[in-house]
């Protein structure tokens, strides 16, 4: 054993004596602009990025930045908008600008990165062009010959008129000597999205079923569930919506064979719904009816029940250059007896502390009292254990922390794939 520190020590030594003994980063173009790239959105691909736009440094720290690149995103109706936010630092200080990439649920992974990759160029040509480097730099257009092609800009027919659909299907299995398990999952979804009205259909299901090979039995864990909700959200005014809603479903793990609540809604936002990607603080209530017929009588001595109830939902989201941040509260309750509610806050926040040091934060917690369906009887060791029904408590929280520190050299314009 003691050889393997030395071993570690001579691997070490080999790696620092194939560095560069000094000099500048390779690749650093020292008349370009440092862009610092802050997107943690799903779709960004930072090596494609540094390996397709060549013309400017990524840096990795805002501090040495001439712009700041903060990419967010959100779901639309047809696939996925992302919001380019270029913030000009330094020389360009107050010359900042926004452009949006829009991809279709129909384009492959590798078409959406190109969308997103050729407009960020073309944000940060704006910037490259005032610098040396933009006397290098050559501009083509792609001209489109599809026929019934529009070049107008005017509305092009669609036959879907704005609805798009979507279904998957999964299975897997796995299993060693004494340990089995199966599981299906199901989903299908159906949108409508314009700038007046929403209209969402949502369905999943999953089963999951687990079999372990004790010293004196076999104990087999089965767990199904499946939902759906239907809503629909009209705009009322410009931070106004009001909508409706129901859900339905089953599931084992909360004692339901069936279940369903349909409810009105009335949302306002504090901020203008286009702001929704970098920032948001909406406040939402909804009053509804929810029945419930269960699989065993719960402590209640009730097998089903209709219970009218109402909840509301604060809930702030906020993308900025320093970090992001997130709190949402949310309380309800049931009008035929007001002890019977639940309250939740929870949130998270990931700031920039100082030079490549971050830190990151997220928690929540519960106060449960509505519990309707928990069954009657105390739950045997095997239910607790495989977690086969919900047991009863009026509290939960959850928390976590994390630090992050990243030091070294400021500048990766390099992509090297080798060994990945």
């Amino acid at each position: 054993m003691r050889s393997f520190p030395v071993l570690v020590g001579v691997l070490f030594g080999a790696l620092l004596a194939l560095l560069p003994a000094g000099g500048n980063a390779q690749g650093t173009r020292l008349q370009a602009v440092n862009v610092f790239l802050d997107c943690s959105t799903h779709g960004c691909d930072s090596e494609h990025f540094r390996n397709e736009i060549a013309f400017v440094n990524w840096v990795r720290d805002r501090t040495v930045a001439d712009v700041h690149l903060l990419i967010t995103g959100q779901r639309s109706g047809s696939g996925f908008v992302y919001r380019l936010a270029f913030i000009g630092l330094r020389s360009f200080d107050g010359d900042s600008t926004t452009l949006s990439a829009e991809i279709s649920t129909v384009q492959t992974s590798s078409e959406a990165r190109d969308i997103l990759t050729n407009r960020i160029a073309q944000g940060l040509l704006h910037y490259a062009s005032r610098t040396e480097v933009g006397d290098r730099i050559r501009i083509s257009f792609e001209e489109d010959d599809e026929e019934g092609s529009s070049r107008s800009g005017l509305p092009v027919s669609d036959p879907w008129n704005y609805w798009v659909f979507s279904t998957n299907l999964s299975g897997s299995m796995d299993g060693e000597a004494r340990d089995k398990s199966r599981d299906l999952e199901f989903s299908a979804s159906a949108r409508r999205t314009t700038e007046d009205l929403k209209v969402e259909l949502e369905a999943e299901g999953s089963y999951e079923e687990n079999q372990f090979e004790l010293t004196d039995r076999t104990i087999t864990r089965v767990r199904r569930n499946w939902q759906t909700v239907a809503g629909a959200a009209k705009s009322i005014a410009a931070q106004w919506s009001l909508g409706a809603m129901i859900e339905a479903g089953t599931s084992t793990f909360q004692n339901q064979d069936f279940y369903s609540r349909p409810a009105g809604v009335l949302e306002y936002s504090f901020f203008p719904y286009e702001e929704f990607s970098r920032r948001q603080v909406t406040l939402q209530y909804s009053l509804g009816s929810r029945y419930s017929d269960y699989t065993e009588i719960t402590i209640f001595d009730r097998v089903s029940e209709t219970r009218f109830d109402q909840r509301f939902e604060l809930s702030t989201e906020f993308e900025q250059p320093w970090g992001s941040s997130n709190l949402n509260l949310s309380g309800a309750h049931y009008l035929h007896d007001l002890s019977r509610y639940n309250l939740r806050v929870d949130g998270g926040i990931d700031v920039r502390l100082f030079k490549g040091f971050t830190l990151n934060l997220d928690g929540g917690y519960s106060r449960v009292h509505d519990q309707l369906y928990i069954p009657k009887g105390d739950a045997d060791d095997d239910e607790i254990l495989l977690e086969l029904r919900q047991l009863q408590t009026n509290y939960r929280y959850d928390m976590s922390v994390g630090l992050r520190y990243t030091f070294g050299s400021l500048y990766n314009n390099i992509v090297n794939p080798r060994m990945n």
